[in-house]
């Protein structure tokens, strides 16, 4: 390409990203998207927080299975450390069922019955004038759960509950590379998982973009007048280089606004009243913890802190970048071979199979992601953008990345070309709909599509 047609080359990428940059639709999308997934999950935190109202409940022990007598006719737990003390749960025992208008009067909201056939059945009756909420309701479940627990091993052992628990064996596994060191596990694969999510959904949010752009051109005829001072591979290579730009200011503000965002909520948990409480019932000095330590001292969160960003972040870009070309070809050419975005929607389905093939080969490599099935999606170029961004956090060895990009950017610099030459004769094609003996020729003339 001479220093000319690099010129004209870029003039059509600058008209295509700044006419889409400008527009009030993407503003609002790049500023409003992050601000309104984290408003989402802090506002569901909230109401799920301002919506729990305390919950008085009345344990009726039939059998007397886990309460004793005490003074005043009273029932008392036989193990009252299984009934911490909480704010939003409260809880009064007896032999006797009470009926709905006396715990109204009483102030109770529920009322649990259980007898002997729980040690069996491991079922009771939860009955309730409000509905627990769920948190409330776990906590029932837990509390009755170790009661329970502690009868057993009373009864059927010598052991003392605390011997018990110290015999008591939970299992983790945890995956470590004998190679790398490097952990893998669930976790890892979730969010791998996530980012091929992101990566599909952008590959094919603008892919449309440039195939409506295409139709656009060619429906009001506009293209007619560019095709006067611009090549149609010049035109074709600067739109799709242009959207593929807005893409990644798109993505670039995304991440850049999530991390000020995570940033600011790491704060707000500092400071709150929920962070003494956490910092308090892991035995630290109040002040010396901060969101980090909370992340490392959660198992299902600790992953996080030990992925590398920087290579997700820099190779999600780079495999945005390709992959969006290669499809972004596919529906520059489906643009070009019809006048209305609803003849379109015919032919978008050759297209959107591999797409979607991804998205289960993504969620399958989760589980595998060493198999042969994950292994060989992550270098088939229609299927790697998504594939590989599963295996990264789980730890890729750097030529199956080097090979699955020159894979992937061979094949879309060819496609790229080939579109390039359907798109020269479709694009001034009206009334008639190319037939696909007539995609092939021209996709086989060696001078129809010069960039």
């Amino acid at each position: 390409m001479n220093q000319g047609a690099f010129h004209i080359w870029s003039t059509v990428v600058r008209r295509e990203y700044v006419t889409r940059v400008r527009r009030r639709a993407f503003l609002v999308a790049t500023l409003l998207g992050p601000v309104l997934w984290v408003g989402l999950v802090a506002g569901i935190v909230l109401l799920t927080q301002s919506t729990e109202s305390p919950a008085k409940v009345w344990v009726v022990d039939h059998d007397g299975l886990l309460t004793v007598p005490a003074d005043g006719g009273q029932f008392v737990p036989t193990f009252p450390s299984c009934y911490p003390e909480r704010s939003l749960l409260e809880y009064r025992f007896g032999r006797e069922v009470k009926e709905a208008e006396v715990l109204e009067a009483e102030g109770f909201t529920c009322m649990v019955e259980l007898d002997e056939g729980i040690l069996q059945s491991k079922k009771a009756q939860l009955l309730h004038l409000e509905p627990p909420t769920g948190k409330a309701k776990r906590w029932m479940q837990r509390d009755l759960s170790q009661a329970l627990e502690r009868l057993k091993v009373r009864e059927q052992s010598d052991l003392n509950y605390d011997d018990y628990l110290a015999l008591k064996t939970d299992v983790v596994l945890v995956g470590i590379d004998m190679t790398t060191g490097e952990h893998k596990g669930a976790g890892q694969g979730g969010l791998g998982f996530v980012f091929s999510i992101f990566m599909l959904t952008f590959v094919l949010v603008y892919g449309m973009h440039v195939m409506r752009g295409v139709i656009e051109e060619k429906s009001n005829r506009i293209v007619e007048v560019v095709l006067s001072t611009v090549r149609p591979g010049q035109l074709l290579a600067g739109k799709i280089a242009g959207i593929g730009l807005v893409g990644l200011t798109q993505i670039a503000a995304w991440a850049a606004l999530s991390w000020a965002l995570m940033l600011g909520l790491g704060m707000a948990i500092e400071q709150s009243a929920w962070m003494e409480s956490w910092t308090a019932t892991q035995g630290l000095t109040a002040g010396t913890a901060d969101f980090q330590t909370v992340l490392a001292a959660e198992e299902d969160l600790a992953f996080l802190l030990e992925i590398n960003w920087g290579v997700m972040l820099g190779c999600g870009a780079l495999y945005f970048v390709l992959g969006y070309a290669m499809y972004a070809a596919f529906f520059a050419t489906i643009g070009a071979m019809v006048e209305q975005e609803a003849d379109a929607q015919y032919l978008m389905l050759p297209v959107m199979m591999p797409l979607l093939f991804s998205y289960v080969l993504a969620s399958m490599t989760i589980d595998a992601p060493e198999s042969t099935l994950a292994i060989v999606s992550s270098f088939v170029p229609f299927s790697s953008p998504v594939s590989m961004m599963v295996r990264l956090p789980m730890g890729v060895p750097w030529w199956h990345v080097a090979i699955s990009m020159a894979l992937l950017a061979g094949t879309a610099a060819l496609l790229v070309a080939l579109a390039a030459r359907v798109y020269r004769v479709a694009i001034l094609m009206y009334g008639k709909r190319p037939t696909f003996r007539e995609i092939v020729r021209w996709t086989l003339r060696p001078d129809s599509g010069a960039l």
